[in-house]
Parts: structure tokens; C-alpha cells; sequence
């Protein structure tokens, strides 16, 4: 009973997010497609384990070679996910080289499978898989090619692991840079939850570079011990397609932030940049722009007359902030005022917020604590406490 629940819970909860992403009607998200797949490669892996530690060795030998290549294809497939996710550019045809290694090992071994005999598929499974005799490898018969090919696809996976777990990283905090350079609220378009995700790959990689060292042969004898990996990569593969579902938007917009060619970058000297500094000073500090939720640098584009490259650097050289930070610094300043005023007392933080310009009262919090160090409550409260002493 422990031992079917331990194979049959990662499979469920996998399978369940592949059916979710894949048959989703109008997703705003054309990323979770690609998370989709990841979802079902990830169902097939576990499935195969299934029939691996059900002990029906002359099916596994067959089945192992589609277990070799989806083991191949699950971290290029979650990267995929996040460049599709992050960027709008992403060329198919050449991101599928990134599958060609899984294509080859797992087309090699299905051959292979089918050049041996069933005694010679029983022992594959014996000798190599469960016994590990890898240092007894004959290469130059089936058993002993499979076998290597065997240990070639592992030594694969663990560096698609660190190499994607990198990539992925990387990607995402490229992302979230550029996000603040353009949008006055990134709620729902950033990628601080990759982070999050990132760490949960992290761990799947140790994860299974220790129970690949440890062999499979270790669960076959010990069918309870099947629980810690099960339990661990089941809550991994729903916390992924929990944060996946709960995205909203975040390529939203972004064809308007697409990067401008050298010959539309505006040339400058130091009386433009007094005039436009002035100008842009002119529009937060007399008329209040970053109150509008929807600002985007974009608008001060068209306000200002120049291009978003150059109003980049001017807030980035002459504040030392990006745009985002910029914005936010007014908008907590005008929070202060409205929250020390015996007038608007009786208003809610919500409705503060909105006031000010952010997306959201969580915004609102996240950004005042930012720069005051306190809640926006908190403050709120010290103020009224310091009135009635």
C-alpha cells in the first residue's frame, strides 16, 4: 500500500498540472503550454519508475529508453519555459538542439534494446541497473553499450541541472531588471517568484543527484524509504505549477518596451540634460504623474519628447535609481503626507494607496516598508502616538 502511494502520488500531482497547462482554454500565458509539456515529461519519468519498482524488468528495458530521454528533455523543457515566459523572442527551431542529446541517447538505447535478447534485457536490468556492476562493463558487447549509455545520460542530467538551474536565474533577474527600467508597478510582471522556483530546482538537482548515487536498487529493498523522494518531488512539482498558475501577466506590454536601434538614441549635452531634468522634475513634483497606476516610461516618452533609452540613463545618472525606484520614491512621499494628516485618518491604506499610484495595497506595503523601514500601519500608528504625547 505505501509503496503504491509513494509511485503513484508524483504521477498524479504531475499529470494533473500537465492537463491543467495543456487543455486551458484562452490562457493569457502562452508560457504554460511549455510548462505543460515539462508537466507530462515529468508524468511519463515517474511512470516508468513505477513499472521499474513493480519488478516487470523485460517491459522497463524498453521503457527505460523513453525514461532516458525524458530525463534528457525536463530541464530544457523548464528553461524553455522561463525564456518563453520572460521574453517574447524565441527562436523553436534552434532551441531544439537543446533536445538533441535526449533524441540520440534515448534513439541509441531503443536500438539497442531491440538487438538484445530477453535473457540480455533481464540482465541489463540485474547487473546494471539494480546491482550497479558498472566497473565489470563490458563496452564492447550490447549489455555493456547500454549500460554505458546508461551512465552517459546521468552524467548529462546532472549538468543540465546546474547549467539550466544557472541559465534560469540569470534569465529571470535580466528580466526583472529590465521591468523596472519601464513600469511604474510591476505587479504581475516581474519574476521575483522565479527565484523562488529556482531555489525549489536547486533542490530537485541535489535531490537527485544524491538518489542517483544512492541507486535505485536501495528503494527496491527498502519500499517505505520510496516516501521521503516521493513526498519531496511531488510538493516540488505542485509548488512549481502552483506559482506557475497563480502568474498573471508578465509579458503584458512589453512589445512597447522592445529595445531601440543606436540610430533612434537621441545625442545630448549638458543644457539638454538641465531641460529635460527640468521637465521631468516639472511633471512629479508640480503635476503629480506617478499618481496614474498605469505609468510606464513609456508616457513620459511621449510627455517628454525623447526616447526611453535616454530617459533610462537620466534617472539612472542623475538619481542613482531606475525607473521603478524613481517613481515609488514620490509616491511613498506623498503616502507620508496623507497618512500624517488628521483629515485622512479615517481612509483606508487601500485607499491610500490608490491615491498615491500603486497597483495594489501589497505594492503599497512592500515599497513604504522599502524606504521607511515600517509597515505603512505601523507608521500611521507612531504618528498618532507622537500627536497625543
Amino acid at each position: 500500500m505505501v509503496k503504491s502511494i509513494a509511485l503513484l502520488l508524483p504521477i498524479y500531482v504531475t499529470l494533473m498540472w500537465a492537463l491543467v497547462f495543456l487543455f486551458k482554454r484562452n490562457s493569457p500565458i502562452p508560457a504554460n503550454k511549455v510548462l505543460g509539456y515539462f508537466m507530462l515529461t515529468a508524468s511519463i519519468l515517474y511512470c516508468s519508475h513505477a513499472i521499474y519498482f513493480h519488478q516487470f524488468y523485460h517491459l522497463y528495458s524498453f521503457v527505460d529508453s523513453l525514461y532516458l530521454y525524458c530525463l534528457l528533455t525536463l530541464y530544457p523543457l523548464f528553461f524553455a519555459y522561463i525564456l518563453v515566459l520572460s521574453t517574447q523572442e524565441f527562436n523553436r527551431k534552434k532551441y531544439l538542439l537543446n533536445f538533441l542529446p535526449a533524441a540520440i541517447i534515448g534513439s541509441v538505447s531503443l536500438i539497442l534494446n531491440f538487438v538484445m535478447s530477453p535473457d540480455q534485457r533481464v540482465i541489463y536490468v540485474k547487473e546494471i541497473l539494480i546491482a550497479r556492476n558498472l566497473k565489470e562493463l563490458d563496452l564492447f558487447s550490447v549489455v555493456g553499450i547500454k549500460g554505458a549509455i546508461f551512465l552517459l545520460a546521468r552524467i548529462i542530467f546532472i549538468a543540465h541541472a546546474f547549467i539550466y538551474l544557472l541559465l534560469g536565474i540569470r534569465m529571470a533577474n535580466k528580466h526583472n531588471k529590465r521591468i523596472n527600467e519601464f513600469f511604474s508597478n510591476t505587479e504581475g510582471k516581474k519574476m521575483n517568484w522565479v527565484r523562488n522556483i529556482s531555489i525549489i530546482i536547486l533542490v530537485v538537482s541535489m535531490a537527485g543527484i544524491v538518489f542517483s548515487l544512492i541507486g535505485r536498487s536501495y528503494f527496491t529493498h527498502k519500499p517505505v524509504s520510496l516516501l521521503v523522494p516521493s513526498l519531496l518531488f511531488s510538493t516540488i512539482y505542485f509548488l512549481i505549477g502552483f506559482h506557475a498558475n497563480q502568474q498573471h501577466v508578465v509579458t503584458e506590454n512589453l512589445d512597447e518596451t522592445t529595445e531601440e536601434k543606436e540610430s533612434d538614441i537621441v545625442t545630448t549635452d549638458g543644457v539638454q540634460d538641465v531641460k529635460l531634468k527640468t521637465k521631468l522634475l516639472n511633471l512629479f513634483e508640480t503635476e503629480k504623474i506617478y499618481t496614474h497606476s498605469d505609468l510606464r516610461i513609456t508616457i513620459l516618452c511621449d510627455l517628454l519628447q525623447t526616447n526611453r533609452t535616454y530617459i533610462s540613463r537620466l534617472i539612472n545618472a542623475e538619481f542613482g535609481v531606475n525607473f521603478n525606484e524613481f517613481v515609488n520614491h514620490y509616491r511613498v512621499r506623498e503616502a507620508e503626507k496623507l497618512l500624517s494628516s488628521a483629515e485622512n485618518k479615517s481612509y483606508t491604506l487601500d485607499y491610500i494607496a490608490e491615491e498615491v499610484g500603486f497597483g495594489t495595497g501589497n505594492s503599497f506595503a512592500r515599497a513604504f516598508k522599502e524606504y521607511k523601514g515600517v509597515t505603512p500601519g505601523q507608521y500611521r500608528k507612531n504618528i498618532v502616538q507622537k500627536k497625543a504625547i
